[in-house]
């Protein structure tokens, strides 16, 4: 089953889980990161294959 997770897509690449994202964890915290204090990104994680791709976006296997 896919999921909704959120990530950075700076160069930490950090993913976390739509839980985290809710329970506060909104930015990246990363020290270094070039998105370091920037707003994760909605995504969706196919729960097959492990792939990360936008809402919306075509996906298959």
């Amino acid at each position: 089953m896919d999921k909704k997770v959120y990530v950075c897509t700076g160069t930490c690449k950090a993913e976390i889980s739509e839980e985290e994202y809710e329970g506060g964890l909104t930015k990246c915290g990363t020290e270094g990161c070039s998105m370091q204090g920037h707003t994760f990104e909605e995504r969706i994680k196919c729960g097959t294959c492990g792939q990360v791709y936008r809402p919306g976006e075509a996906h298959s296997h």
